[in-house]
């Protein structure tokens, strides 16, 4: 693999190789074969797809020729929206993620595997709830026995095995072994969750793609037409692809090789998903011939920022060599602080923002990042206490609200008749009817009928006459059951049987009211039934509660920061055990990719970068121990970070022994913080700190966080 000459190709006039730099313009002007692109953070990758589209197009491609494969379909439609302001034709071109092409394919030409063309693409959420139901049925748990794995636990078990394609013993041993006793039962479980996808034509997320592979591998006549399909394959952040993923771009690249993946080996953090860093690392052997192209120049991030990254993943056992440069002015050097504890760094932190927002930052442009989800617990009671908004990114998504899978189930038993977990959700929705009576409902159609009769079926049950309740759900599955009736007309039908349920239902009905609003403006964008069940659920939108940042300080961790970017970034814990986080100290792999975390992590900032580390904490199990700064920054050549001189540590509250000064307005805090108190309005509570000396935070189980005044507040320790 040696490096080429400057491109050749292309006129020097082509839109497509015009406003690049030389290295990005080098791969965009290459013409055919295997092409790696080694794109350093914030080195304009996607430009050079985008570019890459269009000049493929000038070269006289059909559009029909070229296949984009992302990891988001949003990420597809905004690069190929891109591309067609240089060429009209990018509007014809192919793009979406593994999943959504796996899903494509199986719908065309599952029948060469017994899989029906109308199979129900199920989520996590359903896969657990048929787990339960499998357990339930094989009766693999003793009563009482409160140590055996949860649905959860299970269906993460299974498919981490086969995206790490490991065998389920090697996988429970090494990612969950509290459940070793129980690796039978796990086994018997796996297997019963398969049969039951099989029985009901239900297919999930590894399903698609691993079906998808088979189609191809066991099929060549499949693989010699994609083949002559799409003549060019491009990949984005190929970092991030597992195993299969990558044999999948083999196949679809075999025969005629021209594949450019795109990707960066740093910002491989994915692994707990499946993720496999030695896809980008053996590209050229597994491609020989291949042309490695490095982005170097970067255009997110002031020059010393990019100098502490550089030396951070300098440090990495397997990488590709670059240096990130950039042509922008200076800036300040990344600062490090190690206040004294995590209420410490909670006030730099919250010292740092209102700095930043005093000299006119939008509060959008800064974000909070951290290493796990509870990492953020102190500072969210601090920022709540200063009356700061703030967004957590993560939580409950949009498709997975209980409200949603609700009304989507409806349309699920329409697109697929033999969903009977779906059929059991609905039933289950109406007075009086459980789980065992929804059980025999299906039975009864089931034997009344073949799964396209079900709905006539239902209609005609006995139980009908008992339960009105009954024969309404059956009108509505009759008539949206109309195949001339749009996914829009569908949807708005079961919206309006919906609500009445819902208000019954659930006591916040007028939130979840107004995020079903949502399902119609979806609904419109699909012209069949079965193809809206399927895209919603192979990348659910986000609601838009979500989506709304504006105005709001943004806190998240760094896998969910990842391909995002901020002016101002602080980065909390950045110490021993939390970053790298303390199960990763003795892996030699987990903790390289640790490093590339904190590399991540670092390189979302474009003006500014704080790294806070915490001198000491206090935990129940061990009481106060010291911490120790991160490894990966503690040999770092000195003159890469500030680390200014801290003011008086900040104590979490003041020794009981000191004396108030005469005329002193200093109160005593007499909660412990974590203890609990009782408030005759609010009832029972959760110390969370203090608001200076007259202003205490207590978390109420009902109320939420209250800012009381002590003088006042008349609670009660416990």
């Amino acid at each position: 693999m040696t490096p080429d000459p400057p491109p050749t190709s292309g006129s020097p006039g082509s839109p497509a190789l015009s406003g690049l730099n030389e290295g990005q313009a080098f791969a965009v002007g290459l013409l055919g074969g295997p092409i790696l692109v080694i794109a350093g953070a914030g080195t304009g990758k996607t430009r050079t797809l985008v570019h890459r589209v269009a000049f493929l197009l000038e070269q006289g491609l059909a559009p029909s020729q070229i296949l984009l494969l992302t990891f988001t379909r949003k990420a597809a439609a905004e690069m190929l929206s891109r591309a067609r302001q240089m060429h009209a034709n990018a509007a014809a071109v192919e793009g979406g993620t593994f999943h959504s092409l796996c899903h494509r394919l199986l719908r065309q030409m599952g029948r060469r595997l017994d899989l029906p063309p109308n199979f129900t693409v199920i989520d996590r959420a359903d896969s657990e709830h048929i787990i339960k139901a499998v357990v339930e049925e094989l009766k693999l748990k003793d009563k009482g026995d409160k140590q055996f794995p949860k649905p959860r636990a299970l269906a993460d078990i299974i498919s981490r095995s086969r995206n790490l394609e490991l065998g389920l013993p090697e996988t429970v041993e090494a990612l969950a072994p509290q459940y070793e006793d129980y690796i039978p039962q796990v086994m018997g479980i796996a297997k019963g969750f398969v049969a039951a996808k099989r029985r009901q034509a239900l297919v999930d997320y590894d399903d698609l793609l691993f079906m998808g592979e088979e189609l191809l591998r066991d099929h060549p006549e499949v693989r010699r037409e994609l083949a002559r399909r799409w003549r060019h394959l491009l990949v984005d952040e190929y970092q991030d692809t597992n195993a299969v993923q990558a044999r999948l771009v083999m196949l679809l690249a075999g025969e005629h090789k021209n594949v450019m993946v795109v990707g960066d080996d740093a910002q491989s953090i994915y692994a707990f998903r499946g993720a496999r860093l030695q896809n980008i690392l053996e590209f050229p052997h597994k491609f020989p011939g291949t042309r490695l192209v490095k982005l170097e120049r970067n255009y997110r991030s002031c020059q010393p920022i990019l100098d502490l990254t550089n030396a951070i993943i300098a440090q990495a056992r397997e990488r590709y060599d670059k240096h990130l440069y950039t042509e922008q002015g200076g800036g300040p050097l990344p600062r490090l602080l190690r206040p004294r504890d995590e209420r410490g760094q909670s006030r730099e932190v919250l010292k740092g923002v209102q700095d930043l927002l005093a000299a006119g930052v939008a509060p959008e442009r800064v974000a909070v990042l951290f290493r796990a989800g509870n990492d953020s617990s102190d500072l969210e009671v601090e920022l709540t206490a200063e009356g700061l908004a703030h967004v957590k990114v993560g939580g409950l998504r949009f498709l997975e609200a209980s409200h949603i899978k609700d009304a989507l189930s409806h349309l699920r038993v329409v697109a697929n008749p033999q969903d009977y977990m779906s059929w059991q959700r609905i039933l289950m929705l109406l007075p009086g009817l459980g789980p065992k009576k929804a059980q025999q409902i299906i039975a009864a159609m089931v034997r009344a009928t073949a799964p396209p009769g079900y709905v006539v079926a239902l209609k005609n049950l006995p139980l009908v006459a008992q339960v009105p309740e009954l024969g309404e759900l059956a009108l509505l599955l009759e008539a949206i059951s109309d195949p001339t009736l749009s996914p829009l007309s569908a949807t708005e039908a079961v919206l309006e049987y919906y609500e009445p349920l819902c208000r019954a239902l659930y006591e916040d009905h007028p939130r979840r009211l107004r995020e079903l609003e949502e399902l119609p403006s979806l609904a419109r964008n699909y012209d069949s039934l079965a193809e809206f069940m399927a895209e919603v659920v192979l990348e659910p939108p986000a609601s838009r509660a979500e989506e709304q940042g504006a105005g709001r300080l943004t806190l998240s961790t760094i896998h969910s920061a990842k391909g995002l970017e901020w002016d101002h970034v602080f980065v909390i814990w950045a110490a021993e055990g939390r970053l790298p986080a303390g199960p990763t100290l003795h892996d030699p792999t987990a903790l390289e990719e640790e490093r590339r975390l904190l590399y991540v992590a670092c390189t979302r900032a474009r003006q500014s970068l704080t790294l806070l580390a915490p001198r000491e904490h206090y935990s129940r199990g061990q009481g106060l121990t010291q911490v120790r700064l991160c490894r990966f920054l503690e040999d770092l050549d000195p003159g890469l970070l500030e680390v200014p001189r801290m003011g008086p540590v900040f104590d979490v509250a003041p020794p009981a022994q000191a004396p108030a000064s005469r005329g002193s307005q200093r109160q005593e805090r007499p909660y412990a913080v974590g203890g609990q108190v009782r408030h005759a309005t609010f009832g029972l509570g959760k110390v969370m700190g203090y608001k200076g000396d007259s202003k205490i935070l207590v978390h109420f189980g009902r109320f939420g966080l209250k800012v009381l005044l002590l003088e006042f507040a008349k609670l009660e320790a416990l």
